[in-house]
């Protein structure tokens, strides 16, 4: 573990691990070099500081703190024995990582230093304090070195006498290449006139911070944007020696606002775009961000709702849902969603709550079509089912699968009547119990014609129960269609038309009958009629005493009772059914 570091056997060694805080080792020269023993510096781990003279501790303790791994320090200074002895110690720090723990170990070879011949104690204090001075100033120089901001210092010619590592490091320069010139080798000629001017300032006003904020070029050409804090400072005398500043690279900061802006402008032209409803309330309850939507919606424009409490403008919406989902959302801390009416505004809204720690977030959707919508959906949908459940045609449907989608009233107790069983939604319609094997086969044909998009009509014939009458039905057999044109069913609209075929058989049959009577009437009541007609002709007019009247009043008499046999023939089939 100590190889990194070349021992004496006079050395005082300690090996403490900081990790720890304790001492790993303690060498057996530590009496002779401190004057004291292993056991009182296990008992107190500060032993050695007391013995250190108090003007170089806080130093010593700087430089270890800033100690890096792998890396040493030599260190000169005075300690007081308990002896009472001055003692100049040369001090070997050195900072190792233990290969086994991993842990942080400070490694101190510690040996004594003679007094110089001539110098006493107080001379070699002082020599160590110039030492310490030095190297306090290289600590400093270090410091400056690390810092990530630049630091520059600019004499009172404008000309650069003191320029950090990271200032050359993010513009490409070398030192040399601009101390003793002059800023404006650094500076954009549209921008010189900011930096004269701080310059200017700087000198008229000692001790005053100036601010600047310019765009510079690094040696390549490439624009950073910069951030300054310039001031002057001042000589024994109070004059004005150098101006110094201190800056910082913000083009990363630039580029993140301006994306952040711009990100901020998008969602704000989003907020304002939707036509849902959007507010934001704080902790006490106050309007502190609205959108346009919200402003058409409740009526009010922003400058009436910003920095109000929302009860004080709605006191009605407290003892809604909305208040109550406002109020659960911020106590739960949880989104809450709903669905409620508002009646000052007439309107439904379909509202979610975001709460956070800064208040809640409202988004509010007017729905009030939508639900008027619905409202007219049910209550169409009622109606039509009250229709056609009010009628004794029967209408049902059935899906893909031939399983019942729908029903109404009047097929439902057609079927229990002809089967003593009702059928059930979601049941498969030829697979019905109470049909016998055959008319399920029937049916399933039917379906199956329907389902492959033929639209047809039967004649279905059945025995009325109670009447033990002929029962005949049409049935309409319609294939269903999906948006995208696909079969999903078929329905079916079945109308009992025995009362109508009985009636076309009248019909038939009367006009069979008025056939007949056509007939006779075009054929044998014409024939007599001609006849009379000739004998009327004929009759002596002038004289009415001609015997041959006689003889055509007679013919007349027979050609009635014919005329009369006719028409009794017409009546008899005119009244008489004959199929």
């Amino acid at each position: 573990m100590f190889s990194h570091t070349t021992i004496d056997l006079i050395d005082c060694v300690l090996a403490y691990d900081i990790n720890k805080q304790k001492y790993l080792f303690i060498g057996p020269g530590i009496f002779q070099v401190l004057g004291i023993t292993a056991k009182q510096l296990h008992q107190n781990h500060n032993l050695w500081d007391e013995l250190i003279n108090k003007t170089y501790l806080p130093c010593i303790k700087e430089h270890i703190k800033n100690l890096t791994p792998n890396n040493s320090i030599e260190l000169n200074y005075l300690i007081n024995t308990p002896q009472h002895t001055t003692k100049n110690i040369h001090d070997k720090k050195s900072l190792i990582i233990d290969d086994v723990t991993g842990h942080r170990v400070l490694l101190s070879v510690i040996r004594e230093q003679p007094l110089l011949k001539g110098h006493s104690a107080d001379t070699i204090e002082k020599l160590h304090q110039q030492e310490d001075a030095g190297l306090s100033k290289q600590l400093l120089n270090s410091l400056i070195d690390s810092q990530t901001n630049f630091l520059i210092r600019i004499d009172i010619d404008g000309n650069y006498s003191f320029i950090n590592r990271q200032y050359l490091k993010v513009f490409g320069y070398k030192a040399k290449e601009l101390l003793g010139k002059h800023f404006s080798k650094t500076t954009l000629p549209e921008e010189a006139h900011l930096c004269e001017g701080v310059f200017i300032k700087c000198l008229n006003n000692p001790g005053k911070v100036i601010p600047l904020l310019h765009k510079k070029p690094d040696i390549h050409g490439n624009l950073h944007d910069t951030e300054w804090e310039f001031i002057s400072i001042v000589n024994e005398n109070g004059e004005v020696c150098e101006i110094q500043g201190v800056g910082q690279d913000i083009t990363d900061k630039i580029k993140i606002e301006a994306e952040i802006k711009s990100t901020a402008q998008k969602l704000d032209s989003f907020i304002e775009s939707i036509t849902d409803s959007f507010f934001i309330l704080d902790n006490k309850w106050r309007f502190v961000r609205v959108n346009t939507a919200f402003e058409k919606v409740s009526e009010k424009n922003r400058d009436e709702l910003l920095g109000q409490v929302i009860w004080k403008v709605f006191p009605s919406l407290m003892d809604t849902g909305f208040g109550r989902a406002y109020y659960d959302a911020k106590a739960k801390q949880e989104s809450i969603k709903l669905m409620e009416y508002f009646a000052p505004l007439n309107k439904w809204f379909r509202t979610t709550v975001y709460p956070s720690a800064e208040g809640i977030t409202v988004f509010a959707k007017n729905v009030t079509y939508e639900m008027r919508a619905q409202e007219e959906v049910l209550w169409t949908k009622n109606s039509l089912e009250a229709l056609i459940n009010n009628t004794t045609d029967q209408i049902w449907s059935v899906d893909a699968e031939t399983r019942y989608a729908y029903m109404n009233n009047a097929y439902v107790k057609h079927i229990e009547q002809l089967t003593g069983v009702a059928p059930q939604k979601g049941e498969y319609s030829n697979r019905h119990m109470g049909y016998p094997r055959q008319l399920l086969d029937d049916w399933k044909v039917y379906y199956e014609r329907a389902l492959k998009g033929e639209r047809y009509t039967i004649i279905s014939e059945s025995i009325d129960e109670q009447t033990k009458e002929t029962v005949y039905y049409e049935i309409n057999f319609n294939p269903i269609y999906t948006t995208s044109g696909q079969v999903m069913g078929a329905g079916c609209f079945a109308r009992d038309i025995s009362v109508r075929l009985k009636n076309e058989h009248e019909l038939l049959s009367q006009n069979k009958r008025l056939r007949n009577i056509a007939s006779l009437s075009s054929h044998e009541l014409r024939r007599p009629v001609a006849s009379m007609l000739g004998l009327i002709d004929i009759i002596d007019k002038e004289n009415l005493q001609n015997p041959e009247n006689r003889q055509i009043i007679d013919y007349l008499h027979i050609v009635s009772t014919e005329i009369d046999e006719v028409i009794r023939l017409i009546v008899d089939h005119t009244f008489t059914r004959t199929d």
